[in-house]
């Protein structure tokens, strides 16, 4: 009687939702996608132009998003967005960082997106006064803007992800590599994974030339995949048929797209604004980046198995408005522990910044395969506590 129908299963007949099977078993799918991807290569062109700005000047305020598509004459990229003067970024240094950028997630040139013939359109303008004014930068920095952040971590996984999106990225990171190794292949994919009923499903979609040996390459990866899947699995590649035009040739890309790849898939909520192309007073990254920081420090510590923190900020106010931490009844410890414990993460931007040093971050590494459960990341630093 107290099951949710989430976990009974339901299904829509007419106007009534009736009960399918009351055993069914529980599936969790998750999603993520390559580098090459139109979506990501725009993140990617828009964490450059980030990174370039703080190593110009570390008080550049930033807030970039890159449009990319195929067009009749070759192609275009469209970088746009508030940024500080004292960025010092000009039509050629954005020229300049957009190549570097595809050079790295882009093998083949096609008619409608020409490497060597793209029109590339710089529409940076400098950042609003009111939003500059509101934001002071020291430790009470005020938060770049108003939102929501979210940060999750769980003991399932070495890497403190959700299970299955971790299951998704370890395969989409080995299928990276392939990609930039192979010959055959091109650089933009998607992996997805489906866990539940005793069976792991795994659908891949992966750019390839045209004379590629198909059944090879299943063969191929199918072997790769026993490496991240424990047990059997159903393996479905490239669904679709061949996948031999991709990347912004295929599909248009836009900053700002991916934003549960790049969190922690869809069972964990998302406060809706995205990373990438902004600086860390912006408290969209910053605050996502702290929230990952506390909750996966608390379930390091053993106070809980699982936890997920919530924090909301006023634009131009350094305190939170809201600070939360629900650990799914995983609690370990008393709730004064747990209080104290949190205590001490300060959650203000100013302090945040210092704390995780984001003034010294290469931005452009922290677009690939979410932003989090990479050890090397100052976020993700079990702290001494």
């Amino acid at each position: 009687k107290q099951k949710t129908a989430y976990e009974i299963g339901v299904r829509l007949v007419g106007s009534e939702m009736c009960i399918r099977d009351r055993s069914i078993a529980m599936y969790k799918t998750a999603e993520t996608v390559s580098p090459g991807h139109p979506d990501k290569i725009a993140d990617l062109i828009s964490d450059y132009v980030l990174t370039e700005a703080l190593s110009n000047n570390s008080k550049s305020r930033v807030a970039v998003e890159t449009f990319l598509t195929g067009t009749t004459y070759g192609g275009l990229v469209v970088v746009g967005g508030e940024i500080s003067d004292i960025a010092k970024i000009d039509d050629k240094g954005i020229e300049k960082i957009v190549k570097d950028a595809l050079a790295k997630t882009i093998k083949t040139s096609f008619e409608d997106f020409q490497l060597d013939s793209l029109k590339i359109q710089n529409e940076l303008t400098p950042q609003s006064e009111e939003i500059r004014s509101a934001v002071e930068d020291d430790e009470d920095l005020g938060a770049g803007d108003q939102g929501i952040m979210v940060g999750y971590a769980t003991n399932e996984t070495e890497s403190f992800m959700p299970p299955t999106f971790d299951i998704s990225r370890n395969i989409q990171m080995a299928l990276w590599e392939i990609q930039n190794n192979d010959e055959k292949l091109d650089l933009d994919s998607k992996v997805q994974v489906t866990t539940g009923g005793g069976e792991t499903k795994v659908v891949i979609s992966t750019q390839h030339k045209k004379d590629i040996d198909i059944d090879e390459l299943r063969i191929n990866l199918e072997d790769m995949i026993t490496k991240y899947v424990d047990g059997k699995f159903q393996f479905h590649l490239n669904p679709s048929g061949s996948f031999v035009k991709g990347g912004p040739a295929g599909d248009t890309g836009l900053t700002g797209r991916k934003i549960v790849v790049d969190a922690y898939g869809p069972t964990v909520p998302v406060g809706g604004g995205a990373f990438s192309g902004k600086d860390p007073s912006k408290v969209d990254r910053s605050a996502a980046y702290a929230a990952r920081h506390l909750a996966k420090n608390i379930v390091a510590h053993n106070l809980a198995d699982k936890c997920q923190i919530r924090v909301a900020y006023a634009i131009g106010k350094a305190e939170p408005y809201e600070l939360s931490v629900d650990t799914f009844g995983s609690q370990k410890e008393k709730d004064s522990v747990l209080s104290d414990f949190v205590s001490r993460f300060g959650m203000k931007p100013g302090v945040i910044i210092e704390r995780l040093d984001l003034l010294n971050v290469n931005y452009r590494e922290d677009t690939l395969f979410s932003h989090f459960g990479h050890e090397n990341r100052n976020w993700e630093k079990i702290e001494d506590i």
